[in-house]
């Protein structure tokens, strides 16, 4: 193989694995945003429940008052049946006790239902602090595991891409030109093997001639087709 043909191939594969990890360096932030996200919608759920709870007990503490108001009033009416004095007003003051007796029995029931409202609440509070803390622990431990891999990555990277500068001054100027409008105009992919007669950038099959003498590797030969740079792998 020609000897700018090799230098060449050598940029290929260090910018094809450069851009492997620069679509990792991409992609772990991306990673740790959706867990974010995930842990932020575990924090409202927990944060809608204890609401709930608290409206709950809130509306508890509302109908005990009025109960006690109740209840005194109750008293208090039936107080005055002893210092009443005609059978009509003993009449109306007995059926104001009454309403307030229904009152009194509605209430009662009311508190006793939210008590085991909040019971559930109280469960559901419990889970949902439960499962919050559990993706907040896995999610700082995925947050420091993630950044160990990112800079790892980073350096990597870093590395390849001084190793890649190092490798264009090699190549040619006006090959080096050709390959970067390839790379540019073919998605990263300006050079390509051939395999079975065929062109692996775009699969179509090459001339006999011209697979012949990229064989022979004497001359740089391109794909008729897509116009990547060839090569023979032998």
């Amino acid at each position: 193989m020609r000897e700018d043909l090799i230098q060449v191939v050598d940029l290929q594969n260090l910018d094809l694995e450069i851009g492997r990890l620069q679509g990792e360096v991409q992609k772990i932030p991306q990673e740790i945003a959706v867990s974010e996200q995930q842990l932020t919608s575990s924090r409202q759920a927990w944060d809608q429940t204890r609401n709930r709870l608290g409206d709950l007990e809130q509306l508890r503490r509302r109908k005990e008052r009025e109960l006690e108001e109740v209840t005194a009033e109750q008293r208090k009416r039936q107080g005055r049946l002893f210092e009443i004095k005609t059978n009509q007003e003993y009449a109306a003051v007995l059926k104001e006790i009454e309403g307030l007796k229904e009152r009194r029995s509605k209430l009662e029931d009311d508190i006793l239902e939210l008590f085991d409202q909040i019971e559930v609440a109280q469960g559901v509070v419990r889970d949902e602090a439960s499962l919050f803390q559990e993706r907040e622990k896995t999610f700082e431990q995925q947050k420091t595991t993630k950044g160990g891999e990112l800079k790892h990555l980073q350096e990597e990277l870093s590395r390849l891409q001084e190793e890649r500068r190092r490798q264009a001054n090699r190549v040619g100027r006006e090959l080096l030109q050709t390959y970067q409008r390839l790379l540019r105009s073919r998605g990263g992919v300006a050079v390509v093997a051939v395999k079975d007669g065929s062109c692996l950038g775009c699969y179509v099959a090459l001339t006999p001639q011209t697979y012949n003498e990229l064989r022979k590797g004497e001359v740089l030969l391109s794909c008729a087709n897509c116009q990547r740079i060839l090569y023979w792998k032998g």
